[in-house]
């Protein structure tokens, strides 16, 4: 299972496209101030960490949940179980 890190997609969603806006939306809306370098790190690479006051000024600044900004990416299941065939179960 991997996490996904939808930042990008989020802030495509309610029209905002560069670090500079994003900036000045968490300033305005959630009285949160990153650097523009640590915004641009935000949007182009999943964090390592996020901060839990990080990620309340980001859900208050675009309107959305930690479950938008997060996704999982679920392997496709990979079955143990044989085929049901008379090979399979030794019956020759």
């Amino acid at each position: 299972m991997q996490i996904e890190w939808r930042l990008r997609k989020v802030m495509a969603s309610r029209n905002v496209w560069t670090a500079t806006e994003l900036r000045e939306l968490l300033i305005q809306r959630a009285g949160f101030e990153l650097s523009l370098q640590s915004v641009d790190v935000l949007m182009k690479k999943p964090p390592v960490q996020v901060k839990v006051a990080t990620l309340q000024a980001l859900c208050t600044t675009l309107r959305c949940t930690p479950n938008e900004l997060f996704g999982i990416d679920v392997p496709r299941d990979v079955s143990l179980v044989e085929p049901d065939n008379a090979e399979s179960r030794g019956d020759h």
